[in-house]
């Protein structure tokens, strides 16, 4: 696609943006909005205007995971959430269209189809659950073709070195297949439309695209503004629970994919403790693993450090694969080639340009001597042999305009092709392919300063290179190594059917996105496992429900692609299992308080034979013995709340683990009377205990107030600071201590 538009329209109001469409397309328009972060919100939002005064024009938005300011159904969540607006969202431009689609006040002539939904955002709202989309998130460039999408607008980044190229940084995964797809269907043209805010990190490779590729380049200091943060959540001692056992999973040389939230900031940090503090890690993982004698799972415990270390495949790049990276564990580099890669992984070939290479290239026939002008092509493309030959006739033509044989047979002949590019490492290294990143103001930064040479081997690309094994079939099977895709789920049932998406009434709570994906991908590739991680239970309304069920009427993976599902209680291994071993192996990885009325159900349909005992390993999985268990010696010093830091400051990391907990109790008064008589206790109290509690209050401001109701909410809100918040546990870096508590950008002149 490079430059094949030619010179773009620069503009730098989005009504001049939008008037300049409207005369390119006319008033139908198809647009496509990249998920996540790298939305053009100002240009959106224009057009969306236009639509709503203009009902003659015909607007279809097609995109998923629209990012909302937090937003508060109570006064405790505002009291909570209201400052946070003011200092981490207050230049966040929202998008207006959902502020309506909120409501159900879309006009006739504005239709908004998401593919996936902010989870749990958009329940039992008919707009937003009748215009979902099911899709797998490959599938989407081919749908957005069929719906006749004919605009396209992201945010983009301009080249610090001011050169005329810029980048799609956070969204390159729908926006790169498209246009090939388009490219490749002969469709219509696509108008490309390029919001350009220095703020976005500048990624190059697949990412960088030269201005002739744009229509329309939306720029100024008006489209400058601070990015979406989104706040790392507390972790909690289950997200830990499943994260070691995820973490013996995972093999050293292998390939990692994970998502985003708390559990994903768990495994990333038990990671680095396996890798930084492996004794800890040990004794924890085996101290927690009942599994002895491998009924549930045939895979060995991984326990060492990584010295090969691994490579990152994920759709989502969160921050923790930052953190991976900074501790030394993201760092086995992949090639662009399939012969290449395979002499890396054989430990043939070293990553280095030299004799050996060529040498191992010929023998894997890849090469032949003397080269064609076919080998010359490909080795220069490689960077393995000098650029500056011509191949002529089985000789070279050198800068020198001297003749030079072919030759790999001498040492001399060889060193001779190597020329300048001898010694060098062979480019094209990476150590992480990612398709769209979303996450903290530090992952931001981060991202923002990385070193280029660092940049060169982080690779944001197209959805379908990481999702789908289809294209390059052989140069990914060759990368990617002993691949563990990991994705959360909602619920699993006995028979291994994965609940991720929906509710049994056809209420969309998220979307597939690429969770099918990766796990017909892990049944592909040698050696690759899905892991399906689920918390055993959930506490709605006060009660505690199990989220291993027997059956359910919605599933987003059938059994047919059961493979891996872990608990807080241990990893069951389903592969090529009978529906038999399936359910004893789910029961023993069922809390212990719901086994019983499971083992029955199967019982009763005849799934598993009337005499079945639950071993005895597995009766104890409770909250209770993991609490034991993490509570040992001083193992909670190395559980942080906040693993990876977070952009909350001290008393609102303290709140929000509170708050979480509460949110998830019974609101009834007489079953949260022991958390309203300790927090009436702790009320202005002047023990140091419960100074942070004061602090907490002060920041919800409580401080002064005088009614029943609020004082009410204020012991609610000290009770379960002093319940919920562990003292024993470190919160990690918080706002204040990283210096980040003080106002975000604002664009100049603001």
């Amino acid at each position: 696609m490079a430059g094949s538009k030619g010179t773009p329209t620069r503009l730098h109001a989005a009504d001049d943006c939008v008037d300049a469409l409207l005369e390119r397309v006319g008033k139908k328009i198809v647009l496509g909005l990249p998920l996540g972060l790298g939305k053009a919100n100002h240009f959106a939002n224009a057009l969306f205007a236009r639509a709503q005064q203009d009902a003659e024009i015909s607007l279809t938005i097609y995109t998923a995971l629209t990012l909302e300011r937090p937003r508060a159904s109570s006064e405790l969540q505002r009291r909570f959430v209201q400052p946070l607006l003011d200092r981490l969202y207050t230049d966040y431009q929202e998008l207006t269209y959902t502020q309506a689609r909120r409501k159900n006040l879309l006009p006739d002539n504005i239709e908004v189809c998401e593919f996936f939904i902010q989870p749990g955002s958009f329940l039992h709202n008919p707009t937003a659950q009748q215009q979902y989309v099911s899709a797998n998130y490959t599938h989407v460039p081919r749908d957005l073709l069929d719906r006749g999408v004919n605009v396209v607008a992201q945010m983009v980044s301009p080249a610090p070195d001011r050169s005329d190229s810029f980048s799609l940084s956070s969204n390159p995964d729908l926006t790169l297949p498209l246009l090939a797809l388009a490219k490749e269907r002969g469709y219509g043209p696509i108008v490309l439309v390029g919001e350009v805010n220095p703020e976005l990190p500048y990624i190059g490779r697949d990412a960088e695209l030269p201005a002739g590729d744009f229509d329309f380049l939306l720029e100024g200091e008006g489209m400058q503004q601070s990015l979406f943060p989104a706040p790392n959540p507390p972790v909690g001692l289950t997200e830990y629970a499943l994260a070691l056992h995820i973490a013996g999973l995972i093999r050293d040389g292998g390939t990692l994919q994970v998502g985003i939230g708390a559990l994903s900031d768990a495994i990333t940090h038990i990671l680095r403790l396996r890798h930084c503090n492996n004794n800890e890690y040990r004794e924890l993982l085996q101290t927690l693993w009942e599994d002895k004698d491998g009924q549930l799972c045939r895979l060995p415990l991984e326990l060492d450090e990584f010295r090969l270390g691994l490579y990152g495949a994920s759709e989502m790049v969160p921050e923790g694969f930052l953190h991976l990276r900074k501790a030394g564990i993201l760092k086995r580099a992949v090639y662009p080639d399939p012969v290449i890669q395979s002499l890396i992984n054989s430990g043939s070939i070293s990553g280095e340009v030299d004799e050996e290479l060529l040498l191992k290239l010929h023998d894997a026939g890849r090469i032949q001597c003397p080269l064609t002008e076919e080998d010359t092509n490909y080795l220069q493309r490689l960077g393995v042999i000098d650029p500056s030959y011509s191949w002529r006739g089985h000789r070279f033509l050198d800068k020198h305009g001297e003749l030079e044989e072919c030759d790999l047979h001498s040492s001399t002949g060889r060193r001779k092709l190597l020329g300048e590019c001898a010694g060098r490492k062979l480019p094209g290294a990476t150590w992480l392919h990612g398709g769209f990143y979303l996450g903290s103001n530090a992952m931001y930064r981060a991202l923002r300063e990385m070193p280029e040479d660092e940049r060169a081997g982080f690779n944001m690309t197209a959805i379908d290179f990481i999702n789908d094994l289809q294209q390059d079939r052989a140069l990914k099977v060759a990368q990617r190594q002993d691949a563990r895709f990991v994705n959360s789920a909602m619920m699993v049932t006995l028979t291994g059917s994965v609940v991720s998406d929906g509710l049994e009434d056809g209420q969309v709570v998220s979307g597939v996105g690429g969770q099918y994906n990766f796990v017909a991908q892990a049944h592909e590739l040698t050696g690759a496992r899905s892991i399906i991680a689920v918390p055993s239970t959930r506490i709605a309304g006060g009660k505690t429900r199990s989220n291993i069920v027997w059956q359910y009427p919605h599933c987003t993976i059938p059994r047919h692609l059961r493979d891996m599902v872990v608990t807080e209680y241990g990893a069951a291994d389903l592969r090529g299992k009978t529906d038999r071993d399936v359910i004893a192996a789910m029961l023993c990885i069922a809390d212990s308080r719901f086994q019983d009325a499971l083992l029955k159900q199967a019982k009763k349909a005849g799934k598993i034979e009337a005499g079945y005992e639950i071993p005895a390993a597995f009766h104890n999985n409770t909250p209770q013995r993991l609490q034991k268990v993490f509570e040992q010696g001083h193992r909670l010093r190395n559980l942080p709340y906040f693993p990876l830091g977070t952009d909350l400051t001290e008393e609102e990391a303290r709140l929000a683990i509170a708050l979480k907990a509460l949110k998830s109790h019974s609101r009834k008064i007489w079953q949260m009377w022991p958390v309203l008589r300790d927090g009436r206790r702790s009320w202005k109290s002047d023990r140091p205990e419960h100074e942070s509690v004061g602090r907490c209050l002060e920041r919800m401001a409580f401080t002064y107030t005088d009614s029943y109701e609020h004082r009410l909410e204020a012991y609610l809100v000290a009770g379960a600071l002093v319940h919920f918040v562990d003292s024993r546990r470190p919160l990690g870096e918080t706002a204040e201590a990283a210096g980040e508590t003080g106002q975000q950008h604002q664009p100049a002149g603001e």
